[in-house]
């Protein structure tokens, strides 16, 4: 076999799926995977609908996709730690090593990075080609559609968990496929109130279907943006003068400054959601920040490879069944563009696609 079907991005917000890409072969230091399932992510939205957001960051033409699982198929003569047939994922993001985050092991936030699937060849393939220091290892019985989307839990866990949560209010602001898989973890984690705040009906059906299915009640808030009182004072209400993390998920400017005056004094925000706009305008910035004492933080990717072991112990410890229940979607990966076009309106929580054809049992 030399060539190979992939979804390819050939000009800014164009896609196409092509038969005829040639199966990637490994450097001496790289790892070619058989892609069994990949994920499709917001990211990928951003790019297929030329979002000025990723300007200037993608680079077509370029194989799309960054969230995948799959099988070691051939490995570089300097590679030893995986072999053939061992079932994987990897971290995409491929780092210097050399920068002053780097020198620092806060490899995650690499000045220089590379992303497979955003502007190196990606997973939306039958193969992909990864360092060989990147590839993590998985437990055999995971199933490949949770295996598929442990990019974004990654990112999930390292948002839920920048901060103790345990015995701790906690607000997620926007329930999209992130900020769910963030419900799940802070909730796993022993938080002592979730309040859940978003402006869209799927998605605050979704929680809601969520809130049953888990029958946690007692211990979850869904609060809807739109309702008067807004929900700042809607959570203030509820709590000693707000909660004591915000997670900040939606990346629109109401959503962000909502998130900074839901939280108390001395509290603290983690911003993860990526405004389309280059500026936000912050209100009462010395009011709802300076004289509050707040910490933010701000959160990229998953903690190379921190985030990985946590997540996969938390999957171990009892939280796949929950992580799958989000996968709504499974398709062969030719129905790339049906998959994203559903994705994209909020019709599916995530997506999964099977470039080996989807599998009877996964």
């Amino acid at each position: 076999m030399t060539t190979m079907k992939a979804v390819e991005l050939h000009a800014p917000g164009k896609f196409r799926l092509r038969t005829d890409v040639p199966v990637p072969e490994p450097g001496p230091d790289e790892v070619r995977i058989r892609v069994e399932a990949a994920g499709i992510c917001g990211t990928d939205v951003h790019i297929c609908q030329d979002d000025a957001s990723m300007r200037g960051i993608v680079a077509p033409p370029v194989v799309l996709g960054h969230e995948f699982c799959g099988l070691v198929d051939k490995v570089g003569r300097n590679v030893t730690r995986v072999r053939p047939g061992e079932y994987v994922s990897a971290e995409m993001h491929e780092v210097c090593y050399q920068c002053p985050a780097c020198r620092d092991k806060q490899y995650h936030a690499c000045s220089k990075t590379k992303i497979r699937g955003v502007n190196l060849p990606g997973a939306f393939a039958e193969y992909v080609v990864v360092s060989g220091t990147n590839v993590v290892k998985l437990p055999a019985g995971l199933p490949r559609k949770v295996a598929a989307i442990l990019d974004p839990l990654g990112n999930a866990v390292h948002t839920a968990l920048k901060v103790p949560v345990q015995d701790r209010a906690v607000a997620i602001v926007g329930y999209g496929p992130i900020g769910a898989m963030c419900a799940e973890v802070v909730l796993f984690a022993g938080c002592k109130h979730l309040f859940i705040v978003d402006v869209s009906d799927r998605s605050l059906a979704r929680a809601r279907g969520w809130l049953e299915r888990r029958a946690v009640q007692d211990r979850v808030t869904i609060v809807d943006a739109r309702e008067t009182p807004g929900p700042v004072p809607r959570v203030i209400g509820a709590t000693e003068g707000g909660v004591d993390v915000s997670l900040e998920m939606s990346g629109h400017p109401s959503g962000i400054n909502n998130a900074i005056q839901m939280t108390r004094a001395a509290g603290h925000v983690v911003h993860l959601g990526i405004p389309k706009d280059a500026d936000v305008a912050i209100q009462g910035f010395g009011k709802n920040v300076i004289f509050k004492g707040l910490t933010l933080h701000a959160v990229i990717g998953r903690e190379m490879f921190a985030t990985w072991d946590k997540m996969l112990d938390l999957l171990q410890r009892g939280m796949t069944e929950s992580i799958a229940s989000f996968v709504t979607a499974e398709l062969p990966l030719e129905s790339f563009g049906e998959g994203l076009d559903r994705f994209a309106k909020g019709l599916e929580g995530k997506v999964v696609l099977y470039p080996q054809g989807v599998p009877a049992r996964r």
